[in-house]
């Protein structure tokens, strides 16, 4: 089955072509400018998203990194000091 023959509210059919302006439009529907500006706003507050999601997870970050580093820094010891000195 493809996207054509089982189409559901969310997965919406592609067209074989899709149409491309060739050439600007003068007259723009008010009611399709008012649905990209929608959208375009919409966009933005979804990708706003991201900087707030980002700060509350600064402290598990932090956390995490702080871990990491004493890790590696404890392996990097006991690996010093458990290997026999060179020539």
């Amino acid at each position: 089955m493809n996207a054509l023959s089982n189409s559901t509210p969310d997965v919406r059919p592609v067209p074989d072509k899709i149409p491309v302006l060739t050439q600007p439009m003068q007259d723009v529907p008010t009611a399709l400018v008012c649905a990209l500006d929608g959208r375009a706003a919409e966009k933005q507050a979804f990708m706003a998203l991201s900087a707030e999601l980002l700060q509350q997870l600064r402290p598990e970050f932090d956390r995490l990194a702080a871990g990491l580093v004493h890790r590696t820094l404890e392996t990097a010891w006991h690996h010093k000091v458990n290997t026999p000195p060179g020539p």
